[in-house]
């Protein structure tokens, strides 16, 4: 799928119009009597979609309404969609899309917001709101199928439709070059993140539901190394970092439900671990501080030169190991929630992921914050984790549908996004894919996280229905001529309907 050209927008615009019916009083006249062998020349007609109307249409203005109104005074994302989710069981189509759309301009990468505007004006036989909102997700990657969503029943059976939804679809079919490298056994351990030690040539995951650290082979075989006890007081291994020139593993811990056995002093708290990573002896902890409690680990990261950074994803904060405590060196309540994280190739820039908003960085150099602007088609929607790879940015999106890993080649200034191209979508083994490391010319990350199947309490729903967790394989260099420019998604656009 290629970002649609505005010949192409003028053409399904076109095409929009045809669909829905020319008036006959615009067919082209002649002056010839019925039974005339031949008709006196005429001047070729003006196609109807061209001709000018004889008067000018007359125009409704729209008038707001009182709810509408009070929707404009709304900026809380939350509270908009709350408010679209009471219009929708008031059957209430209208004020739902009005709402709908003011939540789409605040967050305009969350396609799943986009595609229930467009369902929200499908019911209301608003065809070309419709179209417009599902050729800009097609357009930006995003696969879905409303051919099998009786909400589009009214804006169906046109030519633009069938075109649109072909695309949609395309975007949804398996793409890239990966394979599945190793699946780890199916159990109650919630394995969330994973690590790579060069020196021995061996993966290690971690276990949410246990906090014991695993060594992992290639065959999926995986042995206990180091076990959550008394000794290292392990909380639940939320994320891995490996520093193989100065032989240390980092862990995240957190105090959650999950974890088996927790006791009520250790919810709540939030731990980073030191690990000789040749033999798994414990060699320091830090704890967030008790005034940031309760907080939760979710990322972490260390540099080139071993600077480590943690981040507090619900708490929007982020820390760096200075000396015996950890640093808070990013605050912002503005973001929604940090997700992955990763260093580039210097160690002077710092990139992390707010899952709604996009991918921002940090400069060590000057302490100042930027935002990495995506290139044109480019959504950087639901980003969980994060690498880099030579000069590039490796983003695994996993509320994306489809679900992908990206290739992100950036600018001079490290700051913008010159090209991105799609190395795995919508593979069978995607369920939920969450952390990734860098092997070379490899990505492997884990592809279907069972996050999914437990509640609240941290307790698996159903054992039964806990899967083999797939570490997925992708190659960083699969189409690496594939250009400069342009974002290199799985489909291409299929040929536009005649008319």
């Amino acid at each position: 799928m290629r970002v649609l050209h505005s010949v192409l927008i003028a053409a399904l615009s076109s095409l929009l119009l045809l669909s829905l019916g020319s008036r006959a009083e615009d067919a082209p006249k002649t002056d010839a009597a019925p039974g005339d062998a031949k008709p006196q020349a005429t001047k070729p007609a003006v196609p109807p979609l061209l001709a000018r109307p004889k008067t000018p249409p007359k125009v409704t203005p729209r008038v707001p309404t009182e709810t509408e109104n009070q929707i404009d005074t709304i900026s809380e994302p939350l509270t908009l969609l709350r408010l679209s989710q009471q219009f929708e069981q008031a059957k209430d189509w209208r004020h739902q899309a009005y709402a709908l759309a003011k939540l789409y301009t605040l967050r305009p990468m969350q396609g799943p917001v986009g595609y229930e505007l467009a369902a929200a004006y499908a019911r209301q036989d608003d065809k070309r709101s419709a179209y417009d909102v599902l050729v800009r997700l097609q357009s930006n990657g995003y696969g879905f199928d409303p051919s099998k969503d009786a909400r589009f029943e009214k804006v169906k059976g046109t030519p633009v439709w069938d075109y649109v939804v072909l695309n949609l679809q395309a975007n949804m079919k398996p793409f890239g070059g990966g394979a599945p490298g190793f699946t780890l056994p199916a159990g109650d351990t919630l394995f969330e993140s994973i690590a790579y030690d060069p020196a021995r040539k061996q993966f290690l995951v971690a276990s949410v539901r246990e906090g014991t650290i695993y060594l992992a082979d290639r065959q999926g075989a995986a042995t206990p190394f180091i076990v959550a006890g008394a000794e290292n007081g392990l909380l639940a291994s939320y994320g891995l970092a490996v520093d193989a020139p100065r032989d240390l593993l980092w862990v995240i811990g957190n105090g959650v439900p999950h974890k088996k056995g927790i006791v009520q002093a250790d919810f709540g708290r939030s731990v980073l671990y030191k690990f000789v990573l040749s033999t798994g002896k414990l060699v320091a902890k830090y704890e967030v501080p008790v005034a940031h409690r309760p907080s939760l680990l979710s990322s972490i990261t260390v540099s080139p030169k071993g600077d480590v950074v943690v981040a507090d994803g619900v708490a929007r904060r982020i820390y760096q190991l200075s000396g015996e405590q950890l640093q808070l060196i990013v605050e912002n309540p503005r973001l929604t929630s940090i997700r992955g994280m990763t260093f580039d190739k210097t160690g002077t820039k710092l990139y992390f992921a707010d899952y709604d908003l996009g991918v921002f960085g940090l400069d060590l150099n000057t302490g100042k914050p930027f935002a990495l602007t995506p290139e044109t088609g480019l959504t950087m929607y639901s980003v969980e984790g994060l690498a880099f790879w030579k000069d590039q940015l490796i983003i695994v999106q996993n509320g994306f549908p489809p679900a992908r890993a990206m290739r992100l080649t950036l600018d001079d200034t490290g700051t913008r996004v010159k090209h991105a191209q799609a190395l795995d979508a919508a593979k069978p083994e995607f369920g939920l894919p969450t952390q990734g490391v860098v092997v070379g010319d490899d990505f492997w990350f884990i592809a279907n996280s069972q996050r999914g199947q437990y509640d609240s309490y941290g307790l698996p729903r159903d054992i039964a229905k806990l899967k083999p967790v797939v570490v997925y394989r992708s190659d960083l260099t699969f189409a690496a001529d594939s250009g400069k420019g342009g974002v290199m998604t799985p489909a291409a656009d299929l040929a536009p309907p005649k008319q």
